[in-house]
């Protein structure tokens, strides 16, 4: 009989390690992750892969790529194995493309450019990042040469009711360097263009073309995780809970409507690249696909 990728994991791995990160994760984890039993199905097996493929890797600053849906819990996710690696005393950060999104004036600017495609009146889609704000960040990262410390950009989604814009740079956190490994995550991350005759939506075709200069940062991954929902339509429900949640914590944000409009807008781009994702992926080894339900958990 085969074994899921959980339990061959849990097989695999130092079982006296699993059980200490168990205890130190139940201290930490609300009661609803308790309860849809993340922790050894999910945060626990996964954590022992990339434990696994960093502990056998020469890469300095081992970076692994997660792309995952909007609100499908990829921020909690890395959250928690950046924690888990720490305890390991292994350095460990986290960045989101989210991160490196354009600068309010830019992103109007964009838009204002671009009248008539729906995909850039809004932060999200490919040609809405600042690439290079990504190659400088995580050159300095892979090799940090006299740089003792580095401050890691941030943008602020509640700025402009909910338009957001890149947080002050006096805000961005700043990281001892060096790093031992780096979590990279995004919903688009590791889509790739595709020929043009594939694509009926002429709106689309912008994107496709802006897409291409993305491969820069795929040059950094040395890990690719693949989080793929059973049915993309999950994504609008996620993306309304995560803007509550945020709300819920006092920051503005977008109403309801506004938030629906705005997610149903990805999911062209999620039907059109993610098939193709795992048949054309952004690393050549070291790549993990997990299938998820609608309670995030992996299928």
């Amino acid at each position: 009989m085969t074994l899921s990728w959980q339990q061959q994991t849990f097989e695999s791995c130092d079982q006296e390690l699993w059980q200490d990160l168990r205890v130190k994760l139940d201290e930490k984890v609300d009661k609803s992750i308790k309860q849809k039993g993340l922790i050894d199905n999910f945060y626990l097996p996964l954590f022992f892969k990339l434990h696994a493929q960093l502990t056998s890797s020469n890469q300095p600053a081992f970076v692994v790529g997660i792309n995952a849906p909007q609100g499908g819990g990829k921020t909690t996710l890395t959250s928690y194995l950046v924690q888990m690696f720490n305890w390991c005393n292994l350095k460990a950060v986290t960045l989101s493309i989210d991160d490196f999104y354009l600068k309010r004036e830019d992103q109007v600017r964009i838009a204002q450019e671009h009248r008539d495609n729906i995909y850039l009146q809004q932060r999200g889609y490919p040609g809405t990042h600042d690439i290079e704000l990504g190659v400088e960040t995580f050159s300095l990262l892979k090799n940090p040469q006299n740089t003792q410390t580095l401050a890691l950009p941030r943008y602020d989604k509640s700025r402009h009711r909910g338009q957001g814009d890149r947080a002050d740079k006096e805000s961005w956190p700043n990281t001892q360097l060096p790093v031992d490994i780096i979590l990279f995550e995004g919903w688009m991350l590791g889509f790739q263009a595709l020929p043009p005759d594939q694509i009926e939506d002429k709106k689309l075709l912008k994107i496709n073309t802006l897409l291409e200069k993305y491969h820069k940062w795929h040059q950094f991954l040395d890990s690719f995780v693949y989080l793929y929902p059973e049915d993309v339509d999950y994504v609008v429900e996620w993306r309304i809970e995560a803007e509550e949640r945020m709300k819920a914590k006092g920051f503005t944000g977008m109403t309801t409507s506004e938030v629906r409009e705005y997610a149903e807008k990805f999911l062209p781009a999620y039907r059109l690249y993610s098939p193709s994702l795992i048949r054309n992926t952004p690393t050549t080894k070291n790549f993990i696909t997990i299938k998820i339900g609608k309670n995030r958990l992996p299928i």
